[in-house]
């Protein structure tokens, strides 16, 4: 709100459950579209890597909006651009399959959100913040079921946040099939390390299984 343009915005009381996201992306379509068109742009210049990931979405009838409003402008989601979302929402993760059915080619687990959501404590406030924990039995449980979703239909998993930067987390992860870790720069030395360990283990299981 610093920047130009935002002393518009609006007061609201609480607004990481506010208006964000794709809920006011599609609020306001055009602001959307110019989005989409930038990425043609791109796409159009040969920057044929660049993906369209949605954020915080919390209905499968969002991702639909979104792809519509994109191939609108001429881009056409799955065919012309990677189209994925982010999984920030616990309703997302436990309708995981529903936007699957819609049509995505990636998900990113966006795990400090989806802790807090779903432990319903900020992790910015003093009084609260020693309970939030990625690895609570529930948020491990929303983040196991949505890459075994995921990896079963052929998507594209991958997790974002603070979980990708803990070694522990980690190597469950991979167990559950993760396809790509984001992690802080000071961690990625040992988060390679758990990687490697967990699929050789992985592998090894596998030959131990075959063998038996």
């Amino acid at each position: 709100i610093t920047l130009e343009g935002g002393e518009n915005e609006p007061e609201e009381h609480n607004p990481m459950l506010g208006w964000r996201g794709i809920r006011r992306e599609l609020d306001q379509p055009e602001i959307l579209k110019c989005e989409f068109k930038a990425i043609k742009k791109l796409h159009e210049q040969g920057y044929t890597n660049i993906g369209i990931m949605i954020p915080l979405s919390q209905s499968p009838e969002e991702l639909k909006q979104a792809k519509a409003l994109c191939s609108e402008i001429g881009l056409e989601p799955q065919k012309d651009v990677e189209f994925g979302m982010m999984v920030e929402i616990p309703a997302a993760a436990l309708t995981i399959e529903d936007y699957i059915a819609v049509g995505i080619d990636f998900v990113s687990l966006g795990t400090n959100d989806l802790t807090q959501y779903t432990l319903a404590v900020d992790r910015n406030n003093e009084y609260v913040a020693k309970h939030y924990s990625e690895e609570h039995p529930a948020v491990m449980k929303l983040i196991e079921m949505t890459i075994k979703k995921c990896v079963a239909a052929g998507v594209k998993c991958s997790i974002c946040g603070q979980a990708g930067s803990v070694p522990r987390i980690v190597e469950k992860l991979v167990g559950f099939g993760i396809t790509s870790v984001s992690s802080n720069t000071d961690a990625i030395a040992e988060v390679r390390k758990t990687v490697a360990r967990a699929e050789q283990k992985i592998i090894l299981d596998a030959a131990r299984q075959r063998l038996e």
